[in-house]
Parts: C-alpha cells; structure tokens; sequence
C-alpha cells in the first residue's frame, strides 16, 4: 500500500523544550503549514533537557517538509 503524502508525517527537527517547540509551532503555523509536536516526557515534569531528555520531536507532512525547512533556517537567521 502506497503511504499518502498528503498525511504522512516526517521529522523536521528537535526543540530543546515545550516553549521552543511552540514558537517553532507557531511560525510554521504561521505560514500554513501544519504541525505535530511530540514528546516522551511529561508535560512540566523535567523543564529542561539534560542529554536529550525533554528534546521534542517537530513533524510536518512529507509534502510540506522542504518548505518547512526552508522558512525554520530563515525564521533562525534571524534570530
């Protein structure tokens, strides 16, 4: 079975926290693209990221990645 483009969902990068991944979230969002934030840590128990505990996972679909990428490496240029 062919997987669908359209939904599939692939790993733009990693936010070192919840507030990194939500303004990251937030830009891409902002330019209609949308956006699957994951974590294996609980909400508010470990606030920082201490070898790679609290890393969350930014996924987009497969169709929208290299736009994606391209806007998160503008959007980080200038910051």
């Amino acid at each position: 079975m062919k997987s669908d483009s359209s939904t599939e969902l692939v790993e733009l990068t990693t936010a070192q926290g919840e507030m990194e991944a939500e303004i990251i979230r937030g830009v891409l969002e902002g330019e209609d693209i949308k956006v699957l934030v994951k974590s294996d840590v609980a909400q508010g128990v470990h606030p920082f990221t201490v070898d790679g505990l609290g890393k969350v996972r930014i996924l987009v679909r497969k169709r929208d990645f290299m736009r994606a990428k391209v806007i998160l490496k503008e959007y980080r240029k200038k910051e």
